[in-house]
């Protein structure tokens, strides 16, 4: 008679497997992916370092899975505040403001996401993770240039273009030995606004005009 697995059985398999990830989830959240070590996750998640093999052969396979748990719970509360209530204008402030102040409060684990140096695997989660964020922005842009709240402009280039600079501005706020967010978080929050905004042309861009320097002659 073929082996059939009962709900009981199949329960405490996926509860184990949640134990798991929920373990690597925390190790990544206080160290980063380098932190999440198979043997630190078994320890952390109270099962034997063969057990966590068997559901997870390998630490990418299992860094992979945490990536994508965690980049989707994100983008979906993006997707959240770009389908909701309000005018294109209002919904693209408020994930700019929604991404880079969750970014903040959970740098650790933000940074791992965007910035920390991975491997082949969790590279190609981290540019979907680039390209499902371009297309929320996307999609709230081709709303306000219907609307004609947002001037015309290339939908496809000014979302990948606000998708990279976002990650690109907290790069240096949120690293591990950084102390620029200690004080002003708020500052750069509102800096990555100012602009993201102007660049769909909500704002006009703040820049000094520098004095040209006399040349030196030979």
């Amino acid at each position: 008679m073929a082996y059939r697995r009962t709900d009981s059985v199949a329960a405490r398999l996926a509860d184990t497997r949640r134990h798991i990830l929920n373990a690597a989830r925390e190790l990544v959240a206080d160290g980063g992916f380098a932190a999440a070590q198979m043997t630190e996750v078994a320890k952390k998640a109270g099962v034997a370092t063969g057990t966590l093999y068997r559901y997870f052969p390998s630490k990418e396979e299992l860094c992979r899975q945490v990536f994508r748990e965690v980049s989707a719970r994100e983008m979906n509360v993006l997707v959240t505040i770009a389908q909701g209530e309000g005018s294109a204008a209002e919904r693209l402030e408020s994930v700019l403001r929604t991404f880079a102040s969750r970014a903040i409060r959970g740098r650790r684990l933000a940074f791992a996401l965007l910035a920390e140096p991975v491997d082949l695997g969790l590279a190609e989660e981290r540019a979907r993770f680039r390209r499902t964020h371009g297309e929320i922005f996307a999609t709230i842009l081709e709303e306000g240039i219907t609307s004609g709240e947002f001037p015309s402009r290339d939908v496809r280039i000014t979302a990948a273009c606000i998708a990279g600079a976002i990650p690109t501005a907290l790069i240096g706020p949120l690293a591990p030995e950084s102390h620029e967010l200690d004080e002003k978080s708020d500052k750069v929050v509102d800096e990555i606004m100012q602009f993201c905004l102007a660049g769909v042309g909500l704002l006009q861009p703040r820049i000094k005009m520098k004095t040209a320097e006399p040349r030196i002659r030979a």
